[in-house]
């Protein structure tokens, strides 16, 4: 019973002493420039994603107008929809996230103001990566 006693007294002994706390020193802060590249990012795809839909309302445009010359009634009607759909896309995207819009949050990011939520909700890792 003793050696048993002995052996944990020694291994009790060794390890360092339980009383102190180990520090582990802060993490240096994200610097405002990855946040503002990750932010230009998603701004940038957004925008490109405002310009395919509009060129998709412009084709949707033309597709009408040879529709219509032809006499073809009931491929107006399917084109109508599918400008309607994609030009409202495109305009809110393009409004949503204009150059403008951008440099304003960015601007306001240096000065010390958080990113809004529904712009932090839709940064993701792969923004903040240079491509």
């Amino acid at each position: 019973m003793r050696l048993p006693m002995f052996i944990g007294g020694l291994l009790l002994a060794a390890l360092p002493k339980l009383g102190t706390a180990q520090t582990i020193p802060p993490l240096p802060p994200r610097p405002v420039h990855d946040s503002a590249f990750a932010v230009h990012q998603l701004f940038k795809k957004h925008r490109h994603a405002a310009e395919g839909a509009l060129a998709t309302g412009a084709a949707s445009i033309v597709g009408i107008f040879t529709s219509s010359a032809r006499g073809e009634k009931e491929l107006v009607s399917a084109n109508a929809l599918i400008t309607v759909v994609a030009t409202a896309v495109g305009l809110r995207q393009a409004l949503r996230y204009s150059p403008d819009h951008e440099q304003a949050l960015l601007r306001q990011y240096e000065q010390g103001w958080p990113l809004p939520p529904e712009v932090r909700r839709r940064l993701k890792p792969k923004y903040f990566r240079a491509m």
